[in-house]
């Protein structure tokens, strides 16, 4: 099955034909790939919805505010049904990597909206036809399993994908704090390549007092100049975003969050993209979620010019 596509509603209070936009938005409302609590597929509808409950003057950014930004989704639902792998791989996969090549032909920065944290990997495909970048994954989990419950393409194995890809230069995985032996000995094999910040060492390094401003700059320093932004929604604290499919105690606070993310295009890095997945179906952890994406979206519009 072909999946067409066609722009959505507005979003953030705009809307935008492609190639009049400053920056594309691709909802990817699929949760094939989710092994607990579903609802993540609501999301970006969701996210959609709320976005105008946004103030959208941002003082770091105030060019935010009247940027054209394109939000593209899915002009049919994607399949159901038992295959997942495959309707991933025919429909899922081949919707991303299109949508993320168009924005990229058009030199477009793009954001992802999930969906389950399975969907961004047509993304990394469609950038491995330009230059080679790193990638920052915020996750409560390390994701990198080669299969998981017998899928292939589940939310618990995107980075293992993303960490084989030749144009991916480094890895830098920050908050995880639930994964398995396996994949702690496979980071290690990787290393320095991928590099993990659990977020118990993230914690008892703030407790001991050494700033979070040292902290933020070992873990930029890491990477290169070109900088893909992946968010699983569980990075944050479970407050947040109480809805999450696999929520997990412990996390980031929202402000944290973002002191890391500035520091990116402070640093003279660029971000080329971004991802927001793992977002609950519910309008709590979409409100959030919206917050989030909006903030991205200042940080690719802005970046080092942004006064951060």
């Amino acid at each position: 099955m072909q999946v067409e596509t066609q722009l959505s509603r507005e979003i953030f209070g705009r809307h935008v034909p492609l190639p009049e936009a400053e920056l594309v938005l691709i909802a990817v409302p699929w949760e094939g790939g989710v092994s607990f609590r579903r609802g993540t597929a609501l999301a970006p509808e969701l996210i959609r919805q709320v976005s105008p409950q946004i103030d959208y003057y941002r003082s770091e950014c105030p060019a935010l505010e009247y940027a054209k930004i394109a939000y593209i989704h899915p002009s049919v639902p994607f399949s159901e049904g038992e295959a997942t792998d495959t309707i991933y791989e025919s429909e899922v996969l081949p919707f991303v990597a299109a949508q993320v090549k168009q924005a990229l032909s058009l030199q477009k920065p793009f954001g992802i909206v999930g969906g389950d944290h399975s969907v961004p990997l047509g993304a990394h495909h469609a950038l491995q036809e330009t230059e080679p970048y790193g990638v920052l994954h915020i996750d409560a989990h390390a994701d990198l399993r080669p299969s998981y419950e017998g899928l292939r393409y589940s939310h618990a194995t995107i980075l293992y994908h993303i960490s084989r890809l030749p144009y991916v230069q480094r890895v830098v995985a920050v908050g995880i704090r639930d994964w398995a032996k396996e994949e702690a000995e496979y980071a290690r094999a990787l290393y320095p390549r991928l590099v993990v910040y659990e977020m118990r060492r993230l914690a008892q390094t703030a407790f001991r007092g050494r700033p979070l401003i040292e902290t933020v700059s070992e873990i930029v320093s890491l990477l290169p100049k070109r900088v893909y932004v992946s968010i699983d929604a569980d990075a944050l604290d479970v407050g947040y975003v109480p809805h999450t499919g696999t929520p997990v105690p412990g996390g980031l606070r929202y402000e944290e969050l973002f002191f890391l993310l500035e520091a990116i295009p402070h640093s003279g890095r660029t971000i080329i993209g971004f991802d927001v997945c793992e977002t609950g179906g519910a309008e709590i952890d979409a409100i959030v979620a919206a917050h989030l994406i909006y903030r991205l979206c200042g940080l690719v519009l802005c970046g080092s010019a942004s006064g951060i």
